[in-house]
């Protein structure tokens, strides 16, 4: 038997790691030094999934899945996307949501 690739560590994206991505993000940013800038990078497919990584702490954001599936026009697409959804919350920048999740307690 053969675990591909990464020695069994990797090969699933899109949609499906989205939970675990956004629960990795906010863990990591809550654990490490601030000074170190966290990569949001599992189940961007929308404005919306890169609105969530950024609300989780990442500074920096990876696409993978749907890039193999639409192209570089996924860049564009998503940029209108996550700008329409900060423009509806009435943010004039990333930096004023960035890390900001709010928790139930």
């Amino acid at each position: 038997m053969v675990i591909k690739p990464k020695g069994g560590f990797g090969g699933i994206g899109g949609e499906y790691v989205k939970p675990t991505a956004l629960a990795n993000v906010r863990a990591l940013k809550q654990r490490l030094n601030p000074s170190i800038e966290i990569i949001g990078t599992g189940g961007i497919l929308t404005g919306r999934d890169a609105y969530e990584h950024l609300l989780c702490g990442a500074s920096m954001l990876q696409v993978g899945t749907q890039l193999e599936k639409e192209g570089l026009g996924v860049f564009d697409r998503l940029t209108k996307e996550l700008l329409a959804i900060l423009e509806s919350k009435g943010y004039a920048s990333i930096a004023e949501f960035k890390g900001k999740l709010g928790t139930l307690d």
